[in-house]
């Protein structure tokens, strides 16, 4: 992969690649993970050969061969019959939105409720394996905390998940600790707001899924303002401006997603301890969080 790093990054130094520009300092052209690798860039016969030739000098630089059968091309805007035709030339297959990538769904959107069916669907699956009436409850909280709540995790810590669906895997949550079929309606006697408080207030400590989420997401907002020479910082300012800026979106979407998540942590500084300030003095000079030190902090946020 480091061969191939460097093979690309000459030809697109060299101008025989031309990627995307974002803005007059930021050209996108590649990224690679892991031992993946994504090319961006403008749709052209000459980009195609490009990417032809750099994977073929590749190939008798390392002696190792790329995958085609496993590579993906993707027009945005481009006819589908001109990216069928790229594909056979390349020997790859052709892919469409929304398609999933490291389990992420890409090109859909994730604001409405039906892009929320499998990770629900995921939820019920894993209660059906369980004979949750002939667990005790306390095995039932031990599972709850443990397994139902860390589930959604990833894609919580990637997306703002609608009010709707919060609302349903908490339901699901609740019923299954009540011991209650997910398909039935009984009264509960214990408000489920009650459980999810904490042990001084006399809940069971289950983290809720909405302050779950939006802490998730709270932090990539802190590490953009602490990392802004990364390039994923980079591209969202030239995208979307930055966190001094901000104002609050008019419509939430694909294109706002970001935004109302950057506006949303804008208003946590009317607290009456600005919580950033605080994360940047701890942090910001090098603190490493592991060496932390537990100290009481009281901050009234008006709840």
């Amino acid at each position: 992969m480091e061969s191939l790093h460097i093979s690309f990054q000459n030809v697109v130094l060299e101008g025989l690649f031309k990627g995307v520009l974002v803005n007059s300092s930021l050209n996108l052209s590649h990224l690679f993970y892991a031992d993946d690798v994504i090319f961006m860039g403008q749709w052209s016969e000459s980009n195609i050969n490009t990417i032809i030739q750099a994977l073929d000098c590749f190939h008798k630089a390392s002696g190792l061969r790329m995958n085609l059968h496993k590579s993906k091309i993707m027009g945005i805007v481009v006819d589908v019959e001109i990216v069928v035709r790229a594909a056979n030339k390349m020997g790859c297959s052709s892919l469409k939105t929304p398609f999933s990538y490291l389990c992420i769904k890409v090109g859909g959107s994730m604001s409405r409720k039906d892009s929320w069916n499998d990770i629900v669907d995921n939820l019920r699956s894993r209660l059906s394996k369980w004979k949750m009436k002939t667990l005790s409850i306390g095995g039932r909280l031990t599972l709850i905390k443990s397994v139902l709540g860390s589930t959604p995790i990833y894609y919580m810590s990637m997306f703002k998940v609608p009010s709707q669906i919060l609302k349903c895997l908490e339901d699901i949550r609740r019923k299954f600790f009540h011991g209650v079929d997910t398909k039935e309606n009984k009264m509960s006697w214990v408000k489920w707001g009650r459980v999810l408080a904490s042990k001084e207030k006399g809940g069971l400590g289950i983290l809720s899924f909405f302050a779950l989420n939006r802490a998730l997401l709270l932090k990539w907002v802190w590490r953009f303002r602490n990392n802004k020479d990364t390039l994923w910082s980079r591209f969202i300012s030239a995208m979307y401006g930055n966190i001094g800026r901000i104002e609050k979106p008019s419509k939430v979407g694909d294109n706002s997603a970001w935004l109302s998540i950057v506006y949303e942590f804008h208003k946590l500084q009317n607290l009456d301890i600005d919580l950033l300030s605080f994360m940047e003095k701890r942090v910001g000079n090098g603190v490493d969080t592991a060496f932390w030190e537990d100290q009481w902090l009281r901050v009234d946020a008006g709840c």
